[in-house]
């Protein structure tokens, strides 16, 4: 069974031979002080042409390392457009094409300008807000796409188009206390804050999904709903002015090609909100964070496994920092707890940070195999 069939197997919630593995994912990338000590191990000359991600934490999109730990995958990015370039403002801020500012502090970047801060909802209207069909969003994707479809068996999907859709990009643009108060004691306005963003991220990944949708299997999108323990919202506030939001995006792609899966990554304790992203028109979640209040891998499985595709779940807060045994033994229960009956990819659940072993990077994909296997 190739790599292709078997992702598809699993979501049609069947069992294949064995649980698809995946790697460069939206959330399944690795820091880049850990990228290079993997490559340093394993004899890899860093090549310009894979750092894709200039700027970010996880910078570089390496197949060569999919081909050694056997990753079931290949992931179309979209483009940076022609019409912006990031550029520093006077107070050291690297804008982007939102408005929004950002500054390395420490060792991940931070939001650190938020051009909205301080708008009315008559300046929602006037705002320089992006501009979705630009041409370098798109340029050579569905070459690339076309080029793997045709001439290997992996699975290909498309990663998502802009980090954080309605909930982060509106803290963006507003400053994370700002929005979460105007939700309650500015509605008028955070409701019109939302539909501007949400038009812009829908008309962004229809153009960037229809080159390429008759070749993946699903669109991936972004949003942390959820923190260690609880969710970032309450479910009536998810419901209230985000689930509308998501529920149009999804029926969007749907437009564009109906056998292109809806997969969205929710870091935290978001068990409370998955019959809602189930209604909205999610298909696939990630990254099932095990450690997170709630959200028992088991647990979720039987309570949701017949209607949704988990995908992730190999924790990397505790384990994948550990022993090797650690990382089997974690594995393994991720593969007993999620794989029956399919419905189940499996990746670390979250990008692998700088403090990950090298080795147990390698031997989590080797114990994936193991235990992953269908009888």
């Amino acid at each position: 069974m190739n790599s292709r069939e078997r992702v598809r197997m699993v979501l049609d919630h069947k069992e294949p031979d064995r649980v698809p593995l995946d790697l460069w994912g939206c959330a399944s990338r690795l820091h880049t002080d850990l990228y290079l000590e993997i490559c340093k191990h394993a004899g890899l000359e860093i090549r310009a042409e894979d750092r894709i991600r200039k700027g970010s934490t996880t910078e570089y999109v390496d197949y060569r390392l999919s081909d050694m730990v056997g990753s079931d995958f290949r992931h179309i990015h979209v483009g940076k457009p022609d019409y912006f370039s990031k550029y520093e403002d006077e107070d050291g801020n690297i804008i982007d094409e939102w408005g929004v500012g950002r500054k390395i502090i420490g060792i991940h970047p931070s939001i650190t300008k938020h051009p909205l801060a301080d708008a009315t909802i008559e300046d929602l209207e006037n705002y320089n807000w992006p501009q979705a069909r630009d041409l370098g969003r798109i340029r050579g994707i569905r070459e690339q796409a076309k080029d793997w479809y045709e001439n290997t068996d992996f699975a290909i999907t498309s990663t998502t188009a802009i980090s954080g859709l309605f909930l982060e990009t509106c803290q963006y643009l507003r400053g994370i206390e700002q929005f979460l108060m105007d939700l309650y004691i500015n509605p008028e306005f955070a409701h019109k804050l939302i539909e501007k963003v949400t038009d812009i991220i829908i008309e962004m990944n229809v153009y960037y999904l229809e080159p390429v949708a008759e070749y993946i299997e699903w669109i991936e999108f972004t949003s942390d709903y959820g923190t260690q323990t609880s969710t970032f919202i309450s479910p009536d506030i998810f419901r209230t002015f985000f689930k509308e939001s998501h529920a149009k995006l999804a029926k969007a792609i749907k437009e564009v090609n109906p056998n292109v899966k809806v997969f969205l990554h929710s870091c935290g304790a978001v068990k409370g909100l998955i019959p809602d992203f189930i209604e909205a028109g999610v298909e696939v979640l990630n990254p099932i964070q095990p450690l997170a209040t709630g959200m028992d891998s088991a647990e979720l499985k039987e309570t949701f496994g017949d209607q949704i595709i988990f995908h992730g779940a190999v924790d990397i807060q505790v384990a994948m920092n550990g022993t090797l045994e650690m990382v089997e033994e974690d594995v393994k229960k991720r593969m007993q707890s999620l794989m029956k009956d399919g419905g189940f990819i499996c990746s670390p659940a979250n990008h692998l940070q700088h403090d990950c072993p090298v080795e147990n990077f390698f031997a989590m994909y080797e114990f994936g195999k193991k235990h992953g296997q269908y009888k």
